[in-house]
């Protein structure tokens, strides 16, 4: 009898000891799995550490499988490898039988769209076709941007090597300005802005300024520092920066007809 009972506070002891045994690791293990970073949190920090002058976008998941994509507001589309020590600046392109296009993020592009149409149409300048619309474009503008200005003189029929051409406004286009001062906040080219903004009559105002004319300086509550912001946070870099209906970004001048064509109007 006493030799069974033996026996079995030996098997006891040696459940115990195997059992503390194998308890200790998967503890271990657990407390690991707890501190783990996820992969995006390890790109930002990698990112942060290396730049801690700039703020990041949050990573997410890139169109090319096995990177990562962080917006650097007001600056370019990042594509980071998971463990975040290299990074590819620039644009994704799709090939094809009927040659390039250009990708963007389906996630993206509904993040733009959401953004724009939670905008009040009060706090954007909004140039208007005489009948009824057919298309809105916003677009990202500051005063002292030559291209921005020449988009802006083309708002009505224009002359173009003695040819008379119809403008984005008799096309259908409603233009809606939002302000990207190129030079940031506070700039001269910020104050201009903020003076358009600011006046009485606001499309006077733009026009005038786009003309290379002066307006009376003019301070009130106004949007430009929050649309800046916004700018930068959609992926915007330079001026003028086009946003369609459908959440594209088209950066740069577009000619009227042009732009009318690719809003298929």
């Amino acid at each position: 009898m006493i030799k069974i009972l033996k026996k079995l506070g030996f098997i006891a002891l040696a459940g115990f000891s195997l059992g503390a045994f194998v308890a200790i690791p998967l503890a271990s293990a657990q407390g690991d799995l707890l501190k783990r970073k996820t992969t995006e949190e390890t790109i930002l920090e990698k990112l942060r550490q290396a730049r801690p002058d700039i703020n990041f976008g949050e990573p997410r998941p890139a169109v090319i499988k096995g990177l990562y994509q962080v917006q650097v507001p007001g600056g370019p589309l990042l594509f980071v490898t998971p463990e975040g020590d290299k990074f590819i600046a620039g644009e994704i392109f799709g090939i094809d039988a009927t040659g390039f296009s250009k990708i963007e993020d389906p996630y993206v592009i509904e993040e733009r769209k959401k953004a724009l149409a939670s905008l009040s149409s009060k706090d954007s300048i909004n140039f208007k076709p005489k009948g009824k619309a057919k298309a809105v474009v916003y677009v990202f503008t500051d005063i002292d941007c030559g291209y921005c200005r020449k988009l802006h003189s083309q708002m009505h029929t224009y002359n173009e090597g003695g040819q008379e051409k119809p403008g984005y406004n008799d096309l259908g286009i409603e233009i809606r300005y939002l302000a990207y001062p190129r030079a940031g906040i506070p700039s001269p080219s910020a104050d201009k802005l903020v003076s358009t903004w600011c006046a009485k009559d606001k499309l006077d105002a733009m026009t005038k300024l786009k003309a290379g004319q002066t307006v009376a300086n003019a301070t009130c509550d106004n949007p430009v520092a929050k649309q800046f912001q916004l700018g930068g946070q959609l992926g915007v870099n330079g001026t003028p920066a086009l946003f369609l209906p459908d959440g594209k970004l088209m950066p740069g001048y577009l000619p009227p007809e042009e732009l009318a064509k690719t809003l298929g109007i």
